[in-house]
């Protein structure tokens, strides 16, 4: 049985899903502006990384 967090998280799963993408279009452009030619894969994953370590300090209570 699910607890009243895994419940909520459902429900708010499209949002994050559709903020996180968003985010990291922002981020995209912003170095699009800098580099013209930006190569989008990686930059879009050094972003991601980025995004991740940020996620896990804030796990841990940093």
């Amino acid at each position: 049985m699910s607890n009243m967090e895994d419940i909520e998280l459902e429900k708010l799963r499209k949002a994050l899903d559709s903020d996180v993408k968003n985010l990291v279009d922002k981020y995209l452009k912003e170095m699009e502006w800098d580099i013209p030619d930006v190569d989008e894969p990686r930059a879009r994953r050094l972003i991601l990384e980025e995004i991740e370590k940020l996620v896990q300090q804030m796990a841990a209570g940093a």
